[in-house]
């Protein structure tokens, strides 16, 4: 039976950040309250529906936060002005409008540059569909985020290394007593703090004991519920080189000084997902196992488009003095239908015809690939 491939449903959060907060935490007297956690992962979450790889913000919006969260609006910017004053993030002018920029965000993103490699945990996006936030701000419990933040980088390892592909077979465990001393609480506020939890967790206790009135705990299990996990989740196995594609959309529209939203950037990356990607979807290397010949391919005739199109934007500036799309989504996407026809002959004829024929056996005549070559 062909294993499932799960993983969690969220977005990054960058391994060098959580040991930046854990450093202010031992080594400050001003550790990092519970509202400035909140805040940094709304960022992140923010920098996902926006897809900037580059850590810049243009429509973060702490009073959306504020509601949806149902956390007061000035403990979230007091939390937000933490974040300032130890330069998690900081506010500059690009383009004539205020941005937010999170500190190190590009570099983590790119650690091949320097030698390096990704190292993230991910946060659930059903987080922000509990109350766990809200409440670990309320008890002014920032220990609870911070036993949040160490259980799910610990089910991401694990979840790499599951045979099973079940989510509720994967578990992390920890010592009653190494749970009082991390959230510094007793065991009643422990059994508190986890009972919030559990709106993302399934908890069990092992060891227990009645001595005397007390319940006494020796051992916790934790296990990830389904809701934060998806299934499958990249139907093309092009996740990691769209989100390379992604930043490289976003270089190409601030060095040709392009004002554009997130929305734009999105629209970009949709059209090439239907233009491109799902047309080349049954396009396996010659041991009809791999995908190297196809996504070098996306790779680079995304890059030619883009350079295509930088040279269309010059002759334009030259002419008229300016340039202005319409549509940035919809040019990219009459570019990609365009030149894709004339760029997929300079792949091996073979593959093309492979792939026809995969196509054809599994949905009939209308092959998608045949249409345009």
């Amino acid at each position: 039976m062909k294993k499932k491939n799960i993983s969690i449903d969220g977005f990054r959060m960058h391994h060098a950040i959580l040991e930046e907060f854990r450093f202010l935490r031992d080594e400050s007297f001003e550790r990092p309250p519970a509202s400035a956690y909140v805040v940094y992962m709304t960022m992140l979450k923010q920098l996902q529906v926006e897809q900037n790889q580059r850590g810049i913000l243009k429509e973060f919006n702490l009073s959306y936060w504020a509601k949806k969260l149902k956390i007061p609006y000035s403990t979230l910017w007091g939390g937000k002005q933490y974040l300032e004053g130890h330069h998690f993030v900081k506010e500059e002018i690009q383009e004539g409008l205020p941005v937010l920029v999170l500190k190190d965000v590009e570099k983590y993103n790119t650690p091949e540059q320097n030698g390096g490699f990704l190292n993230y945990l991910i946060i659930p996006n059903a987080l922000f569909e509990t109350n766990i936030l809200a409440e670990f701000v309320r008890t002014s419990n920032p220990e609870g985020i911070e036993l949040l933040l160490s259980l799910l980088n610990q089910f991401r390892t694990g979840m790499s290394f599951s045979k099973t592909g079940e989510v509720e077979k994967i578990k992390q465990e920890r010592m009653m007593k190494t749970l009082k001393s991390q959230l510094n609480k007793n065991a009643k506020g422990v059994r508190k703090t986890l009972s919030v939890l559990e709106s993302l967790f399934s908890i069990e206790y092992a060891g227990l004991e009645i001595r005397g009135k007390q319940l006494w705990i020796k051992k916790v299990f934790f296990s990830l519920k389904p809701e934060c996990v998806e299934e499958n989740a990249d139907e093309f196995n092009v996740g990691s080189l769209m989100a390379k594609l992604s930043k490289e959309l976003t270089y190409f529209l601030d060095g040709h000084q392009i004002k554009y939203k997130p929305r734009d950037q999105i629209d970009v990356m949709i059209s090439f997902k239907q233009e491109v990607v799902k047309r080349l979807h049954y396009l396996l290397d010659q041991d009809e196992e791999g995908f190297t010949v196809r996504d070098n391919f996306m790779k680079n005739f995304f890059l030619d488009t883009m350079d295509q199109i930088g040279v269309h934007i010059h002759l334009e500036r030259d002419r008229k003095g300016s340039f202005q799309f319409y549509s940035i989504g919809a040019f990219f996407r009459i570019a990609f239908r365009n030149y894709l026809p004339k760029a997929l002959e300079q792949l091996p004829y073979s593959l093309i015809h492979n792939a026809k024929i995969r196509e054809y056996t599994l949905h009939g005549p209308d092959v998608k690939l045949h249409q345009i070559i």
